[in-house]
């Protein structure tokens, strides 16, 4: 009898997760909408930007796949993605965590190592 009244009460909570779904979908599916967006524009960007240096200089298509290969190696893992590196802080040099702007142990301030760092 408790395994019945178990299984109806998963069946009514599912009911009802799914009849709030569609609002919760809603505000997901915008905000992934605007995500796509975002990344289309910035794939353009990186996409032109690759062009103008490639058609003004003598980088070739491999040189660029070499330096992306490269620079996602720097945190050790080829995953595909800018990852936290380990940098001495000027002030206490203990290591902190690059995506950070200040040392996590005194709170002096942690120059960024690149431009699209964080």
């Amino acid at each position: 009898m408790e395994e019945y009244i178990w299984n109806i009460q998963q069946a009514y909570q599912q009911e009802e997760a799914k009849s709030e779904a569609p609002s919760h979908t809603q505000e997901r599916s915008g905000d992934l909408g605007q995500l796509v967006s975002q990344v289309n524009r910035l794939t353009l960007a990186c996409q032109a930007m690759w062009e103008m240096v490639r058609d003004k200089t003598d980088f070739t298509e491999k040189d660029l796949a070499e330096k992306i290969q490269e620079i996602d190696l720097r945190d050790g893992v080829a995953d595909g993605k800018l990852g936290p590196i380990a940098i001495e802080c000027p002030r206490c040099g203990r290591n902190s965590n690059s995506k950070r702007d200040t040392c996590i142990w005194c709170g002096e301030d942690i120059e960024r190592l690149h431009a699209f760092e964080g």
